[in-house]
């Protein structure tokens, strides 16, 4: 993993500064990944990796189930979206049937946005 530092070929210096940048990049980059091919072979770090992968995915997923309880038909950024298709911005609102909860009423008027294209 470790190692003696390789100096500059000549021809790269010859080049200019963006040429030697590049290279210096290219080494780094090989050297990460060989540090996490070494990281990711040990049991305890794949583990580790697995658990840090589940807690995100399912913080990420609370967060966005969330925000659409708060203000549905909404997009991540808050932008106002279509509530059949959720993929373009609404130009009107159409009013929809619910059927009630309670006893009271059958059924409960909704406003839903709407594109006008789905």
């Amino acid at each position: 993993m470790g190692g003696k530092r390789k100096p500059i070929p000549a021809e790269l210096a010859v080049q200019g500064q963006a040429a030697i940048c590049a290279a210096l990049r290219k080494r780094r980059r090989a050297r990460g990944r060989e540090y996490m091919k070494e990281w990711r072979a040990n049991p305890k770090h794949r583990e580790l990796e697995r658990q840090r992968r589940d807690r995100d995915y399912l913080i990420r997923e609370q967060r966005s189930a969330h925000r659409l309880r708060l203000r549905p038909h909404t997009g991540v950024h808050g932008e106002p979206q279509c509530g059949f298709c959720g993929h373009r911005r609404p130009v009107a609102i159409v009013e929809r049937l619910r059927i009630s909860k309670t006893a009271d009423e059958e059924f409960v008027r909704v406003l839903i946005p709407y594109c006008g294209h789905c």
